[in-house]
């Protein structure tokens, strides 16, 4: 079998784009609700609960700027990562759906012939393998 292998991952569909949108903010939107509770939860709810002296309020300085800092170096870390991983979700399955499109629109101009291939990973193949079977009818 022929190995097929797309040049770019981001081919710039719209479907790609959306797609892409929704698995990036899928993870961003839950991850980051859950930070800022977890945050809300440690210093608002203990600075209530002790009554914030002065001297713990001190304390606590260091500790809020250290996770702040922490915070701050590790988000564009997680988040990048998150967009690699949209990225390869979304093109195993717009990059599919663009080359069939793409082969279908020869087909029917009369310029393609012979199956439409696609890479051995990539989603969509039972589709694909029941068009090229309507093909050969």
């Amino acid at each position: 079998m022929e190995h097929i292998k797309r040049k770019k991952k981001f081919i710039g569909s719209s479907f790609q784009k959306k797609l892409l949108l929704l698995i990036f903010a899928s993870a961003i939107i839950p991850t980051s609700i859950v930070a800022a509770a977890l945050y809300y939860l440690i210093f608002n709810l203990l600075a209530w609960q002790i009554g914030i002296p002065e001297a713990i309020a001190y304390n606590l300085i260091p500790v809020v700027r250290k996770i702040n800092l922490i915070i701050l170096v590790s988000l564009p870390i997680v988040f990048s990562f998150i967009w690699l991983i949209a990225l390869e979700l979304s093109h195993r399955i717009s990059g599919p759906l663009f080359r069939l499109e793409r082969e279908l629109g020869e087909r029917l101009a009369g310029k393609g012939h012979g199956h439409i291939k696609l890479r051995p990973k990539d989603e969509l193949r039972a589709l694909v393998d029941k068009i090229n079977k309507l093909i050969n009818k």
